[in-house]
């Protein structure tokens, strides 16, 4: 500080000019440049010290390692908006086929029913579910869906292919609006009591991260097949938007694009997730940090695909 001092008077007075000085005046300054100088020769001897110049160097060192760690930082929060962050799954209470060959490794709970849910609006009448199947001892089973179903909503009507039930805003162009459509829930039942449920899907992923009550999906890319029956042809093609407003940054929107061409009877739909997403952070550890899609595609396939598999998860929703 006191070098500062001495070099801000010294410039001052030089400033001011020598012009017109009297002796004491030429004096003083004389005197303050002689201090002056021995201030900064003092500052000198203190810098360009070995100890110093060590210390200038670690400074601009950690600088330059403080820039490295902040643009890391910044890549990485980018590429959290792309990729999904992946929390241990705990993927025992699945059992799946090793291909669409329905057959299912290492099966263990011996010969049972496969039923099909949802065939009346009131899950507890009779007609409610159908068996359709046996899974025999070996994981090996066979399905025969329902020739005749009573379906109970229209397609313009029904939740899985509309906009509303879910929040979400968009169009829906419908052919034969009026026709009779129904998803069909497959189950495992032992002496009529439940034991899990049957999907198909790409992976486990697929029903890990599915969120039926909200509609979410997060987690590797991939697809959903579910079966659907129509009483006659119809078809739904637009686009929804569903809008999640939980504030404090968790806010995201997901388009959803349908593309479905129903013939009467069975049909195998296709719910297929891939592309960029959004990173959110619900707190209260890793296992609640995810990637969801911002696009999902319905479609419907002739067949199933040769890379699904059938996954048994012992925890239905």
């Amino acid at each position: 500080m006191r070098t500062y001092f001495y070099l801000g008077l010294l410039f001052l007075i030089i400033s001011v000019g020598c012009k017109g000085q009297t002796p004491e005046q030429k004096k003083m300054m004389e005197e303050i440049q002689k201090n002056g100088m021995e201030a900064q020769r003092q500052y000198d001897s203190i810098v360009n010290t070995p100890q110093m110049k060590k210390i200038a160097e670690q400074t601009k060192a950690f600088e330059a390692q403080a820039k490295i760690d902040r643009d890391k930082r910044t890549a990485e929060n980018q590429k959290k908006n792309q990729q999904p962050n992946n929390p241990k799954n705990d993927f025992n209470k699945y059992i799946t086929s090793k291909s669409n060959i329905k057959k299912l490794a290492n099966w263990s709970f011996g010969e049972a029913d496969i039923v099909m849910t949802g065939l009346t609006r009131d899950q507890n009448d009779p007609g409610n579910k159908q068996k359709i199947g046996i899974v025999k001892a070996d994981g090996s089973f066979d399905i025969q869906l329902p020739v005749k179903v009573v379906t109970h909503s229209s397609i313009k009507d029904d939740r899985w292919l509309g906009c509303g039930y879910f929040g979400g805003k968009g169009k829906i162009d419908y052919s034969n609006s009026n026709t009779g459509v129904m998803l069909g829930y497959i189950s495992i039942e032992i002496d009529d009591q439940l034991i899990g449920r049957l999907y198909m899907a790409s992976a486990i992923e697929l029903i890990e991260g599915w969120n039926p009550l909200q509609y979410h999906y997060h987690d590797i890319p991939g697809y959903r097949l579910e079966w659907f029956y129509a009483s006659e042809e119809t078809s739904a093609n637009g686009r929804c938007v569903k809008e999640n407003r939980y504030g404090e940054g968790k806010d995201f929107d997901i388009t959803t694009g349908y593309d479905v061409q129903l013939k009467p009877g069975w049909n195998l739909v296709k719910s297929e997730f891939e592309g960029p997403r959004i990173f959110v952070d619900w707190g209260d550890g890793e296992n609640n940090k995810h990637s969801y899609y911002k696009e999902e595609k319905i479609t419907v396939v002739n067949d199933i695909p040769d890379d699904a598999k059938w996954i048994f998860s012992k925890s239905p929703y």
